[in-house]
């Protein structure tokens, strides 16, 4: 089952220059119950934006997610800025085993309609393994990867078409090519999408900002 967008979601998708960002946001539920919640982000940021909770600026980055067991797992590494000894401090509180066995929580959201309350992205995964050092705390986590089905299914990509082309017609409907020029190939950049003139079924995310963090999407 492919991913659901909403309309917000799909309208700032489609715009070639916007203001808003997509913001990562995550929380922690360490196995003490205490839960963190930190915002990829220069400000705290408030979701849902009315009676939500507040997300803390705070850095961090997400590795890229690898498979293992098969493919039964997911496995994902997050760094989470150790400079201020705050993370660790959770970690070494009493019973919260190092930060193994959290609940960990991703979200995807846009900064301009933070009055929904449903995010475009909710991944959840628990810790299996967790350090902290002089710089960063990391940790990996790991998704249950249901009935073994490739992990992820779409990740949020700047410049690179998810669907294959629609050449013969058929051999892509999401691409929806159906141009006249009789292009047979295409690279899948935003470039060449708009030689086509096939921008409104550009499959990626123009709007995200240079240099963030590209989120995996499952299904």
């Amino acid at each position: 089952m492919g991913l659901s967008l909403s309309s917000a979601a799909i309208l700032e998708k489609n715009k070639l220059e916007s203001d808003g960002v997509w913001l990562v946001l995550m929380k922690i539920v360490f196995p003490t119950t205490t839960t963190v919640r930190i915002a990829r982000n220069t400000e705290d940021v408030v979701w849902p934006s009315s009676d939500g909770n507040t997300y803390t600026a705070f850095p961090f980055d997400l590795d890229d997610e690898r498979e293992e067991g098969g493919g039964a797992h997911s496995m994902l590494t997050v760094r989470v800025s150790n400079v201020s000894k705050v993370i660790q401090g959770y970690m070494e509180a009493p019973g919260a085993k190092g930060g193994v066995g959290s609940d960990v929580n991703l979200y995807v959201v846009h900064n301009q309609h933070l009055d929904l309350t449903n995010a475009e992205v909710n991944e959840t995964f628990t810790c299996t393994s967790a350090f902290a050092g002089t710089q960063w705390a990391t940790f990996t986590l790991s998704a249950p990867n249901q009935a073994f089905v490739p992990f992820p299914e779409r990740r949020f990509i700047k410049n690179f078409c998810s669907w294959s082309f629609n050449f013969p017609t058929g051999a892509g409907i999401k691409c929806g090519y159906s141009g006249a020029t009789p292009y047979t190939s295409c690279n899948k950049t935003l470039a060449d999408c708009r030689l086509r003139g096939n921008i409104r079924y550009f499959g990626s995310f123009p709007g995200i900002p240079d240099g963030s963090t590209h989120v995996n999407v499952s299904r």
